[in-house]
Protein backbone atom coordinates (compact mmCIF):
# COMPACT_ATOMS: atom_id res chain seq x y z
CA UNK A 1 0.00 0.00 0.00
CA UNK A 2 1.18 3.61 -0.78
CA UNK A 3 1.11 6.66 0.93
CA UNK A 4 -0.88 8.19 -1.41
CA UNK A 5 -3.88 5.43 -0.50
CA UNK A 6 -4.12 6.73 3.10
CA UNK A 7 -2.44 10.14 3.26
CA UNK A 8 -4.74 12.83 5.19
CA UNK A 9 -5.08 16.71 4.51
CA UNK A 10 -2.28 18.89 6.01
CA UNK A 11 -2.24 21.51 8.01
CA UNK A 12 -0.39 24.35 6.98
CA UNK A 13 0.63 27.66 7.96
CA UNK A 14 3.24 30.79 6.65
CA UNK A 15 6.20 31.40 8.07
CA UNK A 16 5.21 34.94 8.80
CA UNK A 17 2.06 34.28 10.55
CA UNK A 18 2.25 35.01 14.25
CA UNK A 19 2.72 32.20 16.92
CA UNK A 20 -0.53 32.99 18.45
CA UNK A 21 -2.33 32.77 15.20
CA UNK A 22 -0.78 29.07 14.96
CA UNK A 23 -1.39 27.91 18.18
CA UNK A 24 -5.35 29.11 17.75
CA UNK A 25 -4.75 26.57 14.28
CA UNK A 26 -3.61 24.31 16.19
CA UNK A 27 -6.12 23.48 18.39
CA UNK A 28 -9.30 24.52 16.36
CA UNK A 29 -7.69 22.15 13.99
CA UNK A 30 -7.02 19.08 17.01
CA UNK A 31 -4.31 18.60 15.12
CA UNK A 32 -0.25 17.75 16.47
CA UNK A 33 1.52 20.22 14.51
CA UNK A 34 1.57 22.57 11.22
CA UNK A 35 3.76 22.47 8.19
CA UNK A 36 5.34 26.06 7.49
CA UNK A 37 5.34 27.26 4.12
CA UNK A 38 7.25 30.14 2.62
CA UNK A 39 6.00 33.37 0.65
CA UNK A 40 5.90 30.72 -2.45
CA UNK A 41 4.19 28.09 -0.82
CA UNK A 42 7.11 25.80 -0.43
CA UNK A 43 7.83 23.93 2.45
CA UNK A 44 9.96 25.31 5.31
CA UNK A 45 9.53 23.84 8.27
CA UNK A 46 6.85 22.79 10.65
CA UNK A 47 6.13 23.21 14.57
CA UNK A 48 4.82 20.59 17.03
CA UNK A 49 2.87 21.39 19.93
CA UNK A 50 5.99 20.73 21.91
CA UNK A 51 7.42 23.77 19.91
CA UNK A 52 4.62 25.85 20.35
CA UNK A 53 4.80 25.05 24.61
CA UNK A 54 8.27 26.08 24.43
CA UNK A 55 7.40 29.64 22.57
CA UNK A 56 5.04 29.82 25.60
CA UNK A 57 7.29 29.36 28.08
CA UNK A 58 9.14 32.60 27.55
CA UNK A 59 8.37 36.31 27.52
CA UNK A 60 7.03 38.08 24.80
CA UNK A 61 4.05 39.09 22.60
CA UNK A 62 3.32 36.13 20.68
CA UNK A 63 1.32 37.91 18.29
CA UNK A 64 4.27 39.59 17.49
CA UNK A 65 6.55 36.65 16.81
CA UNK A 66 6.70 34.81 13.29
CA UNK A 67 6.21 31.55 13.61
CA UNK A 68 9.47 30.89 11.19
CA UNK A 69 11.56 32.20 14.59
CA UNK A 70 10.60 28.91 16.33
CA UNK A 71 9.93 26.38 13.38
CA UNK A 72 12.10 23.07 12.88
CA UNK A 73 13.29 24.08 9.14
CA UNK A 74 14.00 22.06 5.84
CA UNK A 75 16.40 20.15 5.95
CA UNK A 76 15.88 19.07 9.38
CA UNK A 77 12.52 17.16 8.65
CA UNK A 78 12.02 14.12 7.27
CA UNK A 79 9.11 14.47 4.42
CA UNK A 80 7.94 11.09 2.38
CA UNK A 81 6.50 11.14 -1.45
CA UNK A 82 2.81 10.11 -2.13
CA UNK A 83 4.60 6.48 -4.18
CA UNK A 84 6.48 5.61 -0.93
CA UNK A 85 5.38 2.59 0.57
CA UNK A 86 3.26 2.70 3.84
CA UNK A 87 5.82 0.50 6.00
CA UNK A 88 8.59 2.68 4.90
CA UNK A 89 7.02 5.58 6.01
CA UNK A 90 6.10 4.18 9.38
CA UNK A 91 9.91 3.37 9.88
CA UNK A 92 10.82 7.01 9.47
CA UNK A 93 7.84 8.03 12.20
CA UNK A 94 9.33 5.78 14.64
CA UNK A 95 13.30 6.28 14.01
CA UNK A 96 12.28 10.02 13.80
CA UNK A 97 10.22 10.04 16.88
CA UNK A 98 7.56 12.42 15.48
CA UNK A 99 3.33 12.78 15.30
CA UNK A 100 3.55 13.10 11.34
CA UNK A 101 5.33 13.79 8.36
CA UNK A 102 4.65 15.92 5.36
CA UNK A 103 3.94 14.26 2.24
CA UNK A 104 5.72 16.15 -0.30
CA UNK A 105 5.78 16.47 -4.19
CA UNK A 106 9.69 17.09 -5.02
CA UNK A 107 9.93 20.02 -7.48
CA UNK A 108 12.89 20.20 -10.27
CA UNK A 109 13.64 23.48 -8.64
CA UNK A 110 14.89 21.41 -5.17
CA UNK A 111 11.86 22.71 -3.08
CA UNK A 112 9.16 20.81 -1.86
CA UNK A 113 5.36 21.12 -2.53
CA UNK A 114 3.11 20.11 0.51
CA UNK A 115 0.56 17.60 -1.09
CA UNK A 116 -0.30 15.47 2.00
CA UNK A 117 0.05 14.71 5.88
CA UNK A 118 0.93 10.94 7.38
CA UNK A 119 0.70 10.45 10.89
CA UNK A 120 0.51 7.70 13.86
CA UNK A 121 -3.16 8.11 13.79
CA UNK A 122 -3.73 7.59 10.00
CA UNK A 123 -1.24 4.56 9.94
CA UNK A 124 -3.04 3.18 13.34
CA UNK A 125 -6.37 3.82 11.46
CA UNK A 126 -5.13 1.82 8.77
CA UNK A 127 -3.78 -1.28 10.90
CA UNK A 128 -7.50 -0.83 13.05
CA UNK A 129 -8.99 -1.50 9.38
CA UNK A 130 -6.95 -4.52 8.06
CA UNK A 131 -7.55 -6.16 11.35
CA UNK A 132 -11.69 -5.90 10.13
CA UNK A 133 -11.35 -7.62 7.18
Amino acid sequence: MKVSDIMGIPHMAHQKDSVYDVIVQIFMEDSGGVFILDESDYLCGLVSRKDLLKATIGSGDLSKIPIGMIMTRVPNISTVSEDEYVLSAAEKLVAREVDSLPVVEQLENGKMKVIGKLSKTIITKLFLEIKEK
